[in-house]
């Protein structure tokens, strides 16, 4: 659409961005308005305002994904194994581990330290 901005979708309000909504809509802004000067969505603006009126508070809410099966100290021994002994697999990784973890788990804790794997041709 020509004229309009591009909105910053998909990434969190910050504070001073919620305590603004916040103020705005507090003197009497329009959502519209509000999310214009704010560059994000009227549904995000809509959200915030709608949070503060009902429980009184910018702070975010936790996420709901998925508990952790591993300790930092297992994540640690996962890349210590690799760095150690690079032919090692998933499977003897698990097994050292010790815990009912799936390899994608173990490839996710491998490229968070910028380990991947090698294939030989």
């Amino acid at each position: 659409m020509p004229g309009k901005r591009a909105r910053r979708h998909f990434s969190h309000l910050s504070e001073s961005e919620r305590g603004l909504i916040i103020g705005m809509k507090t003197a009497g802004w329009s959502t519209r308005r509000v999310a214009g000067q704010v560059d994000r969505s009227e549904c995000a603006v809509r959200n915030c305002w709608e949070q503060w009126t009902r429980e009184g508070t910018l702070a975010r809410k936790t996420g709901s994904g998925a508990t952790r099966k591993t300790k930092r100290e297992e994540d640690r021994l996962i890349v210590r194994q690799a760095l150690v002994d690079p032919t090692v697999t998933n499977s003897t990784i698990r097994a050292d581990v010790g815990v009912a973890i799936v390899p994608q788990t173990i490839s996710r804790h491998l490229a968070e330290a910028n380990l991947k794997s090698k294939r030989h041709f």
